[in-house]
């Protein structure tokens, strides 16, 4: 499609403590990006679980009220703090699991999967991470942003995709303005706005076109959560926590998650993790 539209939020919930908006089609219109979820969580939603072929993606809105604690099978432990992102590169596999640090208190933020080219999938895992401080931001005419990866926030990325969150004050204006060769969609985190004469609110997202450019304007205060990256044009096989190339890697993956081969990751308690879904 060659000009910008709406993509629909998908709703969903898990018990009384995790809540979502996400974006997982058209496969074509995210690419390189997979899933995008907006999240609020306010207690454990999720055991230990697999991930592999992918990036996982954790970034925490500076309105969070509290940390989240991110595990892996690599050994770490890490606090996500409010402004902070959580770069999980799963590779050919690793177990994963994320969780408030504070119970009761919401964590609010982005889970997002990249997908990874075909000839890095099965590479090792590895993290990486960026604290607010280190993020770059612009200021504009009514306007606000902060470069959580990509562009000039230097992450040892493994394709090129970007995100940026911008604030724009009511009665304000935002350029958005994809590469050429990018293409790319603005998701909708709060307030009332238009784009390309389509109405803007939480729960939309403005999606873009290779090259594609649109004038943001804001009717309340409007925060945007603006993707960006270059397609990969590349087949995708998705098996739950698993996302390759073909079929043959799928089977392998399972097989490595069952033999052990992403590692070891136990429950922090039975409490937490009796009858918690695994992540889409």
């Amino acid at each position: 499609m060659s000009t910008a539209h709406l993509l629909q939020a998908h709703r969903h919930r898990i018990g009384a403590g995790f809540e979502a908006e996400g974006w997982r089609e058209p496969v074509a219109l995210l690419d390189p990006f997979i899933m995008v979820d907006h999240f609020r969580m306010r207690e454990p939603a999720f055991a230990p679980h697999p991930h592999a072929g992918f990036s996982a993606v954790t970034y925490l809105f500076d309105d969070s009220s509290t940390a989240l604690v991110s595990r892996d099978s690599l050994g770490g432990e890490h606090e996500i703090l409010p402004g902070g992102l959580h770069w999980t590169l799963a590779g050919r596999g690793v177990m994963h699991d994320e969780f408030p640090a504070e119970a009761g208190r919401e964590a609010h933020g982005l889970q997002i999967f990249v997908n990874l080219p075909a000839e890095q999938k099965l590479r090792a895992p590895a993290v990486m991470r960026l604290p607010a401080e280190q993020m770059p931001r612009r200021v504009g005419a009514g306007w606000r942003s902060v470069q959580v990866f990509g562009g000039t926030a230097e992450l040892a990325l493994p394709w090129p995709a970007a995100l940026a969150v911008v604030d724009i004050d009511a009665g304000a204006r935002f350029d958005l303005q994809l590469r050429d060769d990018e293409q790319g969609f603005a998701v909708v985190i709060q307030g009332h706005g238009s784009a390309a004469d389509l109405p803007l609110s939480a729960g939309r997202a403005l999606s873009l076109p290779l090259g594609g450019a649109a004038t943001v304007e804001a009717e309340t205060g409007l925060r945007l959560a603006c993707f960006s990256g270059r397609p990969l044009h590349e087949p995708l096989v998705r098996h739950g926590p698993f996302v390759m190339s073909d079929e043959g890697q799928v089977v392998a993956a399972l097989q490595r998650f069952q033999s052990g081969g992403m590692g070891r990751l136990s429950p922090r308690t039975t409490s937490n993790t009796d009858n918690k879904d695994t992540p889409p």
